[in-house]
């Protein structure tokens, strides 16, 4: 091998710099990275969620179709009403009535 060339040297660092960093989030096993399957997320139990609300709420009604049924005719009667019409015109004009 020739190790009379900088370049060479400086890339031979580099490579060890790079072969010696692991993420604290994986493990290795064999030499081989691997990550741990965190399973279905929509059945983890926690107190509050990190992203809101909202998801809960499109996992109930993605999940229970006698709620998505309610919400669909709630939504139908709200749009035939004199607020409801408001609501989408203003919509429609970017927030303008």
């Amino acid at each position: 091998m020739n190790y009379s060339n900088r370049q060479t040297i400086q890339q031979g660092r580099q490579n060890q710099i790079e072969s010696n960093e692991t993420p604290a989030s994986f493990t290795m096993e064999n030499g081989v990275v691997r990550s741990e399957d965190t399973g279905d997320l929509a059945f983890k139990a926690r107190s509050n969620r990190m992203a809101g609300e909202v998801g809960a709420r499109a996992l109930e009604l993605m999940n229970d179709p006698a709620e998505f049924d309610r919400t669909s005719a709630w939504m139908s009667a709200f749009a035939q009403s004199n607020q409801g019409a408001e609501w989408n015109i203003a919509k429609m004009n970017g927030g303008i009535a």
